[in-house]
């Protein structure tokens, strides 16, 4: 099979006629980002920097700040997390919201959070509290949450599955207030090898009250690397918002 233009593969690949293929693709906002030294990541948790779960997997618990976040309620009544496994396999489950009471996911080697929606919602149709997803015994430990008036969580951090590479192929941010901010594309790599904590720089752009576009780039990224977008600010009180996507491949 051959291809004209890149856009052709892309949509083949999302048609899932390439065997060994995927899109992969994330995005997230942020407010008030702050003046931190070591930059701010772009997500909608309050933590400057997103915690990483321990590799060996974890017991997470979901909870949300709101009673009506629960079976037969107006709000959220269960939520679909896609997770990776200990081995770094990606794995999906359900979760039952139970207002402010936690629930905790079925699985207890959760090695790290890919995504979490909404699977089931009442008549307001979406979160009437804050639902969070946390290391059991440490409610402080927030590893992803979809905010109050949402149905998803805003947040661009993914782990490169095991047996698969990534192959980043863009990025976009933008910055709604006049402060400028110099966002950075971020993976735990380099030049294809694992560099397991180190978020090293993979793009950056600096913008102040516009946006970037689409910015075209091409990082190739390990299994087990985690991919994040990160801000830093001139100023106080921006807020942004940033994307990327690429394509999985079987290793």
């Amino acid at each position: 099979m051959s291809f004209r233009t890149q856009s052709e593969f892309l949509l083949e690949v999302e048609k899932g006629n390439i065997p060994g293929h995927s899109i992969l693709r994330a995005f997230g906002e942020r407010e008030n980002v702050g003046t931190t030294s070591t930059g701010e990541d772009i997500w909608r948790g309050t933590a400057t920097s997103v915690p990483t779960p321990d590799s060996a997997g974890e017991q997470m618990e979901i909870v949300s700040s709101d009673p009506n976040d629960i079976a037969g309620g107006t709000g959220v009544r269960s939520v679909l997390v896609t997770y990776l496994d200990a081995s770094g396999n990606e794995q999906t489950t359900v979760v039952p919201t139970s207002g402010t009471a936690p629930v905790a996911l079925t699985s207890s080697d959760v090695r790290f959070v890919q995504s979490m929606s909404t699977f089931e919602v009442g008549s307001n149709g979406v979160a009437e509290g804050d639902i969070t997803i946390y290391k059991q015994g440490a409610a402080t430990t927030i590893y992803s949450l979809i905010e109050n008036g949402g149905n998803m969580a805003l947040l661009p951090h993914r782990m490169v599955p095991s047996g698969k590479t990534l192959y980043i192929q863009g990025w976009h941010a933008s910055v709604a207030q006049d402060k400028r901010n110099a966002v950075r594309l971020r993976s735990t790599d380099l030049d294809g090898v694992l560099y397991e904590g180190v978020f090293l720089f993979k793009d950056t752009t600096y913008l102040e009250k516009g946006s970037s576009g689409g910015l075209p780039v091409h990082v190739k990224v390990p299994a087990f690397s985690i991919v994040k977008v990160s801000s830093w600010a001139s100023a106080l009180g921006g807020e942004v918002a940033c994307g990327w996507w690429g394509v999985l491949v079987d290793d």
